[in-house]
């Protein structure tokens, strides 16, 4: 995952709601939204089919301790002649097995923790870990040799690659139309609403305007790249494409879970309340 709105504040009537889009190989599948996973069976998210993993995790209030993690790609920056340039090396020292941040959601949502060892963490490329309950929510964030933690200050975050970073294009232009949006839907309506446009309010249709409009292609297609887009769109040499592909609505309070998916961004026809 490549994005994530976090509107946290813990004395609203809903402490917690998230979009969470998704960014990866256009070809790489994945289960909807669902408990798939024996060793957490209370967990509710999307499946990676190929290592397993998931890229946002929920436990559910009726789990006891309700609680969201979500997972995105860490980049470093590394000096280059024209200035710093992002790159997602990987990390992992030679002769150590990769293992896939995939687990890393499951692991946070189902204990609030990673519970990883330092040796351990070498395993993972980089990453930022978004940990979020009504009470609390944090970023976890690992570079290769450290892992952080940083606080989510009660307002409407935006966490992209370079983490909680004010001066990420897609911070700058998106984080004020968020924040003037942010839902707070009454109680009935976020128990019983039957319409993702009743939870999540204004949030929907500025997600569906992104998806429709210009995206991050890093130049290399036939549209003009546009850094502060919420949605990618990079084609690679070898024909394949790393894209958007998905989208996650959460809202979350002690009490009461509601999740919406699409994967078809753009679409306001293409959202589904899993719950």
């Amino acid at each position: 995952m490549c994005t994530a709105i976090v509107g946290f504040d813990p004395a609203c009537p809903v402490p917690l709601v998230v979009a969470a889009l998704r960014d990866e190989m256009t070809d790489r599948p994945f289960d909807g939204p669902g408990r798939h996973w024996p060793r957490w069976p209370h967990l509710l998210g999307g499946r990676d089919a190929q290592a397993g993993g998931t890229w946002l995790a929920v436990a559910p209030p009726e789990s006891g301790t309700p609680r969201v993690a979500a997972v995105l790609n860490g980049r470093l920056e590394q000096p280059s002649a024209a200035g710093r340039r992002p790159v997602f090396d990987s990390t992992v020292p030679p002769g150590v097995p990769r293992r896939s941040r995939g687990e890393l959601p499951l692991r946070a949502a189902a204990t609030g923790s990673l519970g990883l060892a330092g040796d351990e963490l070498r395993a993972f490329d980089p990453f930022h870990l978004v940990v979020a309950d009504p009470d609390r929510a944090v970023l976890l964030s690992w570079d290769g040799a450290d892992l952080t933690e940083q606080k989510i200050a009660p307002g409407v975050s935006v966490v992209v690659n370079t983490g909680l970073d004010e001066r990420a294009a897609r911070a700058v232009r998106h984080r004020p139309r968020f924040a003037a949006a942010r839902p707070v839907p009454a109680a009935a309506v976020l128990r019983t609403a039957d319409d993702v446009g009743a939870v999540w309010g204004g949030w929907v249709d500025l997600l569906d305007e992104a998806a429709r409009g210009a995206a991050r292609t890093a130049a290399t297609g036939a549209a003009a790249d546009d850094p502060s887009s919420l949605v990618a769109r990079i084609e690679l040499p070898d024909g394949r494409v790393w894209a958007t592909g998905s989208v996650t609505l959460l809202a979350l309070t002690p009490d009461v879970l509601r999740y919406a998916f699409t994967d078809a961004p753009g679409d306001p026809h293409a959202w589904r309340l899993v719950r």
